[in-house]
């Protein structure tokens, strides 16, 4: 019989198998203001990985719009429902909260321009997307750790190769750079505190803070 700490690491990898390897089914429709042939062309069918974000999804999108797109500077964004998607945000964790009866596929807006930058952050691209990750990789390693001195270590190849890894969804080469940094709720330090804790309080007592209970956490 597996012990219970066996069965938490199987649970905690299997969970991320699954998350790594999941994706939403996306039907694009271009709004009605971008569009400039008749008739409109049809949406767009893609996978967004639940991992992955919506402008790293920009460049198949256009291509499949682009013969209607008015002439321009490209400002892209989406919307659900009438509401602008946070584009720092997974793909997964948007759907999770937005939709509470699943929808397959999920019916969203993109458009090419009107920007709202009163309700949006600016965003340029991959680049941003990648900032703005590696800026949730520090707040994360504060918030569990206390400091986030293993993410501001990271070489500048670690930091490429792991968000490399985000992108293309290759859970194993994100593990081979991420376990060094210690932020899973799975660590082996973490389970020490947590089965330390629990031997020494009651049933009957309330949980103490910071008492190592694996938690999941969601930035932004």
């Amino acid at each position: 019989m597996a012990a219970p700490r066996d069965d938490e690491a199987e649970w905690s990898a299997e969970a991320a198998r699954r998350v790594w390897g999941g994706a939403v089914p996306l039907q694009v429709h271009l709004h009605d203001a971008d569009v400039t042939t008749l008739p409109p062309p049809p949406p767009f069918l893609t996978l967004g990985p639940r991992i992955g974000y919506f402008p790293l999804l920009v460049p198949i999108i256009k291509a499949h719009f682009s013969s209607t797109l008015p002439p321009g500077i490209d400002t892209v964004w989406f919307e659900y429902k009438g509401l602008p998607l946070k584009w720092y945000i997974p793909i997964g964790v948007l759907y999770d909260l937005l939709c509470a009866d699943p929808e397959r596929p999920w019916n969203i807006t993109v458009h090419f321009r009107g920007y709202p930058s009163e309700i949006l952050t600016p965003c340029d691209g991959e680049d941003s997307v990648k900032w703005s990750y590696m800026n949730s990789l520090k707040e994360a390693a504060f918030i569990i750790t206390g400091n986030s001195k293993n993410v501001m270590n990271m070489s500048q190849a670690d930091q490429g190769a792991l968000w490399q890894s985000v992108m293309k969804g290759n859970l194993d080469g994100y593990m081979n750079i991420s376990t060094r940094l210690k932020l899973g709720p799975f660590e082996e330090d973490c389970l020490v505190r947590t089965s330390s804790v629990e031997g020494q309080q009651g049933s009957d007592e309330p949980e103490s803070p910071g008492s190592g209970k694996p938690c999941m956490l969601f930035l932004h």
